[in-house]
């Protein structure tokens, strides 16, 4: 999908003044949420994991668990 863009963005000729722009933009936009989702996502998820694990070792319930009423 990036590299799609790249074409966009070099284009030379007749009526290519505003493509380049839109194009680095496209590819800017794509880059940086392709690194978002590859890094930032998984580690927001092994935090959570990793703090679901924690309250169960204190002997709390882990979320989402249903305690019966005393």
């Amino acid at each position: 999908m990036v590299l799609g863009a790249v074409p966009l963005a070099i284009a030379t000729g007749a009526g290519a003044e505003s493509r380049p722009q839109i194009g680095w933009v496209i590819v800017g936009e794509m880059s940086f949420g392709t690194l978002l989702t590859q890094s930032v996502v998984p580690v927001a998820y092994s935090y959570l994991a990793r703090l679901r694990r924690g309250d169960e070792r204190a002997g709390l319930p882990a979320a989402g668990q249903v305690v019966p009423a005393e």
